[in-house]
């Protein structure tokens, strides 16, 4: 999850955060909310019912900015008061870019936990070289899918090597020799075929899968642990399309 933080994750709250320290102003300076409304030229009932709004952060847009103002001068009070709310506010990420962030925390809600928290780091990389260049809803969704699709990918890398480290193991072929290197990018491209051809005929896949073969041949090495490093990527195919984890 991202990092907690004491400041309003909602920019609704901004109104509520005023509020609260124009009622301590108020109290401070010794004045009751119908004395605030006479001084700001709202004066009878409808005067206090408005200044007990703002103070409970109820008008979401906050009040006038001359009015606020106003406020501030009733109370005996510079801008200064508010700077501090004022400025922890707007040195906070755009509008676009806390969208985007809710969208990703809400998506990643309903991901296996490695996958979000993969998903979520590269949001966050995201944010960071791109200096909050998220400008529209548009471009908010297209950050969420991007964040998840790399997340997803960094998760079957994952799993893609645990298994090359087993099939290795099992062949005992040391993981930095040159062999080595030659069977983990056959392996990345048996799995690559069949993420491709995973919704295809039949018959094209196993065509698919026949020309992976020819792989081995090529490059004049022996066929054998190329085939068990297939049948190993092909299970662990099956076994994640089972799960959902292509999905």
């Amino acid at each position: 999850m991202l990092p907690a933080s004491n400041e309003p994750s909602d920019s609704t709250l901004l109104p509520e955060e005023v509020g609260n320290r124009l009622r301590a102003l108020r109290e401070r300076a010794g004045l009751s909310q119908e004395a605030v409304a006479a001084l700001i030229g709202l004066e009878g009932p409808g005067g206090r019912s408005y200044v007990c709004q703002v103070e409970r952060g109820y008008l979401k847009s906050g009040p006038g900015f001359v009015r606020l103002l106003d406020y501030l001068r009733a109370c005996g009070c510079g801008i200064e008061s508010l700077l501090d709310i004022l400025d922890r506010y707007t040195s906070r990420e755009t509008v676009s870019e806390e969208q985007a962030s809710r969208q990703l925390l809400t998506t990643i809600a309903t991901l296996p936990p490695l996958l979000g928290r993969r998903a979520l780091y590269y949001h966050v990389g995201l944010k960071h070289k791109a200096k909050l260049r998220v400008r529209s809803a548009v471009a908010a969704a297209e950050r969420v899918r991007q964040s998840t699709a790399r997340g997803r990918a960094e998760m079957w890398d994952l799993r893609l090597r645990r298994l090359f480290n087993d099939v290795l193991n099992e062949l005992h072929i040391a993981w930095k020799h040159t062999y080595a290197s030659h069977l983990r990018a056959y392996g990345r491209q048996v799995f690559a075929t069949l993420r491709r051809v995973r919704k295809a005929k039949p018959g094209w896949r196993r065509k698919a899968l026949a020309r992976l073969d020819e792989w081995p041949v090529r490059r004049k090495l022996e066929p054998e642990p190329f085939r068990r490093m297939k049948e190993a990527v092909m299970k662990l195919f099956e076994k994640m399309e089972r799960a959902g984890a292509l999905d």
